[in-house]
């Protein structure tokens, strides 16, 4: 068996902050599709289980920002289980995710929930992942979100209030306002609370797999899809479909837990609040990523160097970044 290892990622809101995932992972049911979430590429499980629950807990043990738990077949439940269990000890936040289901019954995820994802640390993030209910469903769910006729969609209300809802988003096709605007409004009208877009990244197979469930039943989504170009995807579009909607179109940066240091959640905090003001700047961003990064990597202690008047003599805190940042610790301070 292939030695188990975590990868690191750089965290951002695209990729819903996770920074690390397994370099293997179960194979799930092959006729299931699921988007990786740390990649934004169809998922490729390996072929043979990785079912070495105890080395993927102990890793989860070394971590302190958020690891990524991808969904799992049926009898791998224990693997799951033990590394949320691990994640819950260690203080870092795991982030959970469920094929959806846009049934109205929507069994999936009802059922996860059923099974123990309820109950969960409190930093915990679960992510439903819409992508294979949106190919496997396509006729049905074109004809709706075409006439707006009443829904499978909604899901069951009650998962949706604590879940963070996965939109995979492919040019010409889930990026169009005529799938976004019904789409967001059932999710709205199901209890949802938020929901992000991912990014798909395909490739030359990834787009032929979706293809070939797409040509007979959405011939515009499958035109997207094999013939689209590689511009990207309407981002924008999808944000104010959510917000039009009322709902949240981005995640809070996940933090760390006891027993963590503190000085840790807070870097990990700010360090998102950089990343967000980076996001949002008109020019100037990269100076506001490079100062996340570092938070990061060194994971210093911001409120003591603010403390200790240090902030100036950090070689990574450059204006406007170092007054934004004074900024925060002083709003922050009067809370």
């Amino acid at each position: 068996m292939t030695s188990l290892t975590l990868r690191e990622h750089v965290a951002e809101p695209a990729n819903l902050w996770i920074r690390h995932s397994f370099s293997h992972w179960p194979a799930h049911d092959a006729a299931s599709l699921w988007c990786d979430l740390a990649t934004g590429v169809l998922a490729a499980p390996t072929a043979a289980p990785v079912s070495d629950a105890p080395a993927a807990a102990a890793l989860v043990r070394s971590v302190t920002d958020v690891v990524y738990v991808p969904p799992v077949p049926a009898d791998q439940d224990s693997l799951r289980a033990r590394i949320i269990e691990a994640a819950a000890a260690a203080g870092a936040p795991p982030l959970i995710q469920i094929v959806g289901d846009l049934s109205p019954s929507g069994s999936t995820v009802a059922e996860a929930f059923r099974q123990g994802l309820a109950n969960l640390p409190p930093n915990a993030t679960v992510a439903i992942d819409f992508l294979d209910s949106l190919v496997r469903r396509s006729r049905t769910l074109r004809g709706e979100l075409r006439e707006n006729c009443q829904p499978s969609l909604p899901l069951m209300p009650a998962p949706l209030q604590d879940a963070t809802l996965v939109w995979p988003l492919v040019t010409g096709w889930t990026d169009q306002p005529g799938v976004l605007e019904p789409a967001m409004a059932r999710f709205a009208a199901a209890g949802a609370r938020r929901v992000l877009a991912r990014t798909l990244e395909l490739d030359a197979r990834d787009r032929r797999l979706l293809a070939e469930h797409l040509q007979s039943a959405w011939p515009e989504a499958f035109d997207a899809v094999f013939h689209g170009d590689e511009s990207p995807p309407d981002a924008p579009a999808f944000r104010r479909a959510a917000e039009a909607a009322g709902l949240e179109s981005r995640l809070p940066r996940p933090l760390p837990a006891p027993p963590l240091p503190p000085r840790l959640r807070l870097a990990r905090e700010l360090a998102g609040h950089l990343i967000e003001r980076g996001d949002a700047a008109d020019a100037g961003g990269d100076a506001y990523y490079r100062a996340a990064r570092f938070l990061d990597r060194d994971e210093i202690d911001i409120e003591a160097a603010a403390r200790e008047g240090n902030l100036g003599v950090l070689p990574w805190l450059e204006e406007p970044v170092k007054q934004a940042v004074e900024q925060w610790l002083t709003a922050r301070s009067g809370d």
